[in-house]
């Protein structure tokens, strides 16, 4: 690029040429000739402010000879640029062009107003003209070329695009998108011929596991009879494609992990034993609910671990839908799937349906009701606890999932508890006498009574305070001691063995303090002494005994008078003197055969006056054989 500076004077840029000359590129418009004489005059002005004029006769410099920056030279502007500078009413003259300015800068401020002053006005006949504008000073306008090469590289593009777009489309119309799986079977960027093979193989080995929710079951046909039409599958599928569309599907299985959901797995063509399939899917099912009651109960909602009534718990009581599951289990065969996961779904409803709130506020209300644990004595023996786990044999959940304490079902559990444990008159009861007998007995009247009404309050009360602690049995009946169902729960005791015909009366440390032969009840003529245990209940002397009435004489069989009288059945069975019988009868086991009592157990004179002065009223009278 040419400077077109000299020293402390501005010199005009090369002069445009008219005729053959060529014209700018970036002037739009013909150029039309600018007045010499005009020019020329308004150079001089623009010379005499920078002051550097020539002189009057003085030859133009080197520079100037060379035409390139003569004053007198021809000047053309375009009509373009004449356009651009009358275009802009009132606005700031034009900077000057580069080299004008770098000349007032070194000719001052004074240069600068000179210059100013002798600018061209719309009097002289001459467009307002800068020097940026008319040496080249001002900016091109964009030239169309560039324009041309941003279209080229655009329909580029376009082509790239629709070329890469149809090679797309072929190629998906005869292979599967990424993630593409026919029968459990990944078939992803293959052809449907290998994807046929694939399947073919994989479905020799099949197998189907259900499992979830606890249930595990596994499904092995037999060989041969689970077989799916390959080809066909594998066709149906890629014919599916939807090739057009190849780049939505292909960006949605790429972003979704690569699982295509064009795969309709109700469409295989499979065939297996569905009869043989449902029957032992089926038996399995039967299998796992065999311990579930599938209803919201206490007992079924009550986790023992925790103590307390849970949702978790009560969902484990769920059966198993029958139907559902095996429903969902054809469906995944027919697709040829390997797996079944159950999820809740597959539950039949609980409650009616109600959701894990509605149950969670159920077992709320009920672990309110559970607060309660004592444990229950029975003559200072702990014979039951009532705490959670016992208390939800009594507590029913209404239609409103709404938990009650069941008064009828505690009832029960008393009932129960007295015969199985409480109360012991007439149970059997076993001991071993002091000379080693073994005695086995039940019946009679000795031994507990519970009070079961008293004792339903007492826990009702208990349940309501939450009370912690023991609660006494309340009784009807008491024994000498407890313990437990079948124990020995007496002390002092006379011991009427029926089999020896022999009396003993021990303490309650098995000491033995008296003993006699006795004649008990004739059995020949239906007088038995009743076997069991029973308790005295009646000391008294010089009774008269009277028997039953004769119904033919209406008078009593009989009137015997004795003189101790140690009832225990009543106040018709018991001990006494029977100084009417041989005193060698006492000695003779077999006596009792032929001279037995009415039922009574007799004794020699003097030994029941001894026994007599021992007993007390309560002590316990064992009858055994």
């Amino acid at each position: 690029m040419n400077d077109n500076r000299t020293e402390g004077r501005i010199v005009p840029p090369r002069p445009i040429q008219t005729g053959a000359h060529r014209a700018r590129p970036n002037d739009a418009g013909p150029l039309r000739p600018v007045d010499p004489a005009r020019l020329a005059s308004v150079r001089a002005a623009h010379a005499r402010a920078a002051g550097t004029q020539r002189p009057a006769g003085a030859q133009p410099g080197p520079q100037a000879r060379r035409g390139g920056t003569d004053p007198d030279s021809t000047v053309y502007m375009s009509a373009a640029a004449t356009r651009r500078a009358a275009a802009r009413p009132g606005a700031a003259p034009a900077a000057p062009a580069a080299p004008a300015r770098r000349a007032q800068r070194a000719a001052g401020p004074d240069a600068t107003a000179r210059m100013a002053a002798v600018r061209p006005s719309a009097g002289d006949g001459l467009p307002p003209v800068d020097a940026g504008t008319a040496f080249g000073g001002d900016a091109e306008e964009p030239r169309p070329g560039g324009r041309r090469g941003l279209k080229i590289a655009l329909a580029a593009a376009a082509g790239v695009l629709v070329v890469g777009y149809i090679a797309g489309a072929v190629a998906f119309s005869n292979i599967y998108y990424p993630g593409t799986s026919i029968a459990g079977v990944d078939v992803s960027l293959t052809g449907a011929g290998e994807a046929a093979d694939r399947i073919e193989a994989s479905v020799g080995a099949y197998t189907l596991k259900v499992s979830g929710l606890g249930f595990d079951w596994t499904y092995e046909p037999e060989a041969g009879t689970f077989t799916v039409d390959a080809q066909a599958e594998a066709d149906a599928v890629l014919g599916a494609n939807e090739a057009l569309i190849w780049p939505v599907r292909l960006i949605g299985n790429l972003v979704s992990g690569g699982s295509d959901s064009a795969t309709d797995p109700s469409a295989l063509s499979v065939t297996y034993d569905e009869a043989a399939f449902e029957e032992a899917l089926g038996a399995a099912i039967d299998q796992f609910n065999a311990d579930r009651p599938g209803t919201f109960d206490a007992a079924g909602a009550y986790d023992e671990e925790a103590g307390m009534f849970t949702v978790a718990r009560a969902r484990a009581s769920q059966k198993l839908g029958r139907d559902a599951v095996i429903s969902a289990a054809k469906q995944a065969a027919a697709s040829a799937e390997t797996s079944l996961e159950l999820d809740d779904s597959m539950y039949e409803p609980l409650a009616g349906g109600a959701s894990d709130e509605e149950l969670q506020a159920a077992c709320d209300a009920a672990n309110e009701i559970i607060g309660v644990n004592v444990d229950l004595k029975m003559g200072g023996t702990v014979v039951a606890t009532l705490d959670g786990k016992t208390m939800t044999q009594w507590i029913t959940f209404d239609e409103n999932l709404d938990p009650t304490l069941n008064s009828e079902g505690l009832a029960a559990w008393i009932r129960q508890l007295a015969a199985a444990q409480l109360d012991t008159v007439g149970t059997e009861r076993s001991y071993t006498r002091p000379d080693g007998k073994v005695v086995n007995v039940s019946g009679g009247t000795y031994g507990w009574i519970s009070d079961e009404a008293a004792l339903a309050e007492l826990i009702q009360q208990a349940v309501a305070n939450k009370q912690t602690g023991e609660i006494e049995i309340p009784t009807k009946q008491t024994a000498a001691a407890y313990h437990g169902a079948g124990g020995r729960d007496w002390g002092a005791y006379v011991d009427i063995d029926i089999s020896e015909q022999h009396v003993r009366y021990y303490d309650a440390n098995d000491n033995l303090l008296w003993e006699s032969g006795c004649i008990t009840g004739n059995p020949n003529e239906g007088n038995d002494t009743p076997t069991g245990i029973y308790s005295i209940n009646n000391l008294e002397r010089d009774v008269a005994l009277v028997g039953k009435k004769d119904p033919a004489t209406g008078e009593p069989e009989y009137v015997s008078y004795v003189d101790y009288w140690m009832s225990f059945i009543g106040s018709a069975i018991g001990l006494h003197d029977a100084d009417w019988q041989a005193s060698s009868s006492f000695s003779d086991p077999t006596a009792y055969t032929w001279t037995g009592s009415h039922g009574c157990v007799n004794l020699p004179p003097d030994k029941a006056a001894e026994l007599f002065g021992i007993l007390q009223v309560g002590d316990c009278v064992i009858v055994h054989n």
